[in-house]
């Protein structure tokens, strides 16, 4: 299948290089991490990241310098005393924190597998994922301590848990698992670590809602990152002078790798608040000079319902992605002043379709992105794949005929799902036997190459 739309590989549409050279040559790609530890000696007073408190006032601040070197003394802690190793597991069940974005730093640069927790994960299915990721080491803070309490006798291999908050508040143990405070870690050493992490290892155990039973396990390598930071950078123009920030949690990938970790890359700077904010949403983006959002889910619908405001438009906001974009976009987009890019991507695979900036297309999720080879099949006989015959020009709203499954096929190794996490079955059925993937999600194709996301 011809991709109508490459996006541009030396240059992004902000300032610089993309990070780790080209498509072409993924073998100079290296875990995100490394642009963090290049950024502490370039530009080591830059702000790399703030967090906000739940009012919306930014509490914390730490430069490139302090982020790696506090990074640093957790990983070498975790590495030498706790005896947390390359594939490890390691989780993460707590609030939007700077402890929360170290853990995740600290993780990656022993070769540990970060697992974050939902914080919606309560009694048996908070057990499951712990015993079923095989977690040695937890991360918490002082609010979740009455929800292990509820399920520690039914953990297995849970070694140590860390708690964020006041040292003097947190307890020895929690249900007999010894309990240390977060600030144990600040005796190690502060200079990196020597593990030998790559681009083929596993960066990430992160489990879906789970609606239908448990949640799944979706293991990704450290490629993963680096594909979508590379097209995150690209399709939002991100610049060095950018300033990314999000409300949702950090135990989503979005948080993680198109905030923090697309900060890292481009030299940029991310905040994060606890919690979202209709009514408070644009003042705070404005007092934290945000330039890029990320919007998912119902965020545009409860942004476009709250009062008028003089904060809609009293901001430095210039461009979000919306996944999906508001229905009314052209309204949307003159009340606040923004540019929204619409796009389309999952847990497992990634950001699979995506808008170019300057695209204007309504009801459009844009195009494969590089890394994907993608088909719609008819979802009564998947073996069939659909050609595209609806002209969107002409009728806005595709015929049922022009509807079909997406079905994804990655073409950068490691790069997306490696499998449901000991679930051989589960993965043997979401990819079929040409190794394209299994979306569930109902697309149309236009004659023009878009794709519209229709359920």
């Amino acid at each position: 299948m011809l991709l109508l739309f490459k996006p541009r590989d030396a240059m992004y549409l902000g300032e610089g290089t993309l990070p780790f050279g080209k498509y072409e040559d993924t073998s100079e790609w290296q875990p995100i991490t490394k642009s963090l530890e290049a950024g502490a000696e370039r530009f080591p007073e830059k702000t790399m990241f703030r967090v906000g408190n739940p009012e919306g006032d930014i509490t914390e601040s730490y430069t490139y310098k302090e982020t790696n070197e506090w990074a640093n003394r957790v990983a070498n802690g975790l590495k030498d005393e706790f005896g947390v190793k390359k594939g490890d597991k390691v989780g993460m069940y707590m609030l939007n924190c700077s402890e929360y974005v170290i853990s995740i730093i600290a993780i990656h640069k022993i070769g540990g597998v970060q697992v974050p927790i939902n914080k919606d994960e309560k009694g048996e299915r908070l057990a499951y994922v712990i015993n079923y990721s095989e977690m040695k080491a937890l991360v918490m803070d002082p609010g979740s301590v009455p929800f292990i309490e509820e399920i520690a006798k039914d953990l297995k291999g849970l070694e140590v848990i860390f708690m964020t908050g006041d040292p003097a508040n947190v307890p020895a143990e929690i249900g007999g698992i010894k309990t240390l405070p977060f600030s144990s870690f600040d005796k190690f050493s502060s200079d990196n670590t020597g593990v030998e992490v790559t681009t083929q290892d596993m960066e990430r155990c992160m489990f879906t809602s789970g609606t239908t039973g448990m949640p799944k396990g979706v293991a990704r390598n450290h490629g993963g990152v680096v594909l979508t930071v590379r097209s995150y950078l690209q399709q939002q123009g991100i610049r060095s002078g950018d300033v990314l920030m999000s409300i949702l949690s950090l135990g989503h990938a979005n948080a993680q790798v198109m905030c923090l970790f697309s900060a890292m890359g481009a030299g940029a700077t991310a905040v994060f608040f606890p919690r979202f904010s209709a009514s408070s949403f644009w003042k705070w983006a404005a007092n934290c000079g945000a330039t890029s959002i990320n919007m998912l889910g119902a965020v545009a619908e409860y942004l476009w319902a709250a009062e008028p405001s003089e904060w809609d438009k009293k901001h430095k906001v210039r461009i979000m992605l919306g996944s999906p974009a508001p229905r009314n976009l052209p309204e949307f987009q003159e009340r606040f002043g923004v540019r929204v890019i619409d796009g389309y991507g999952s847990t497992e695979m990634g950001m699979v379709l995506w808008k170019d900036p300057e695209d204007h297309r309504p009801g459009s999720s844009g195009f494969p992105m590089e890394g994907y080879y993608v088909e719609l099949r008819d979802p009564a006989d998947p073996s069939q794949v659909m050609r595209p015959f609806w002209d969107p020009y002409e009728n806005p709203v595709p015929p049922d005929e022009a509807k079909g499954l997406l079905y994804i096929k990655p073409l950068i190794p490691h790069t997306t799902l490696n499998e449901y996490f000991k679930d051989e079955r589960r993965t043997r059925e979401a990819f079929d036997d040409d190794g394209f993937f299994n979306s569930d999600d109902l697309f149309a194709r236009g004659i023009d190459g878009r794709y519209y996301f229709v359920g």
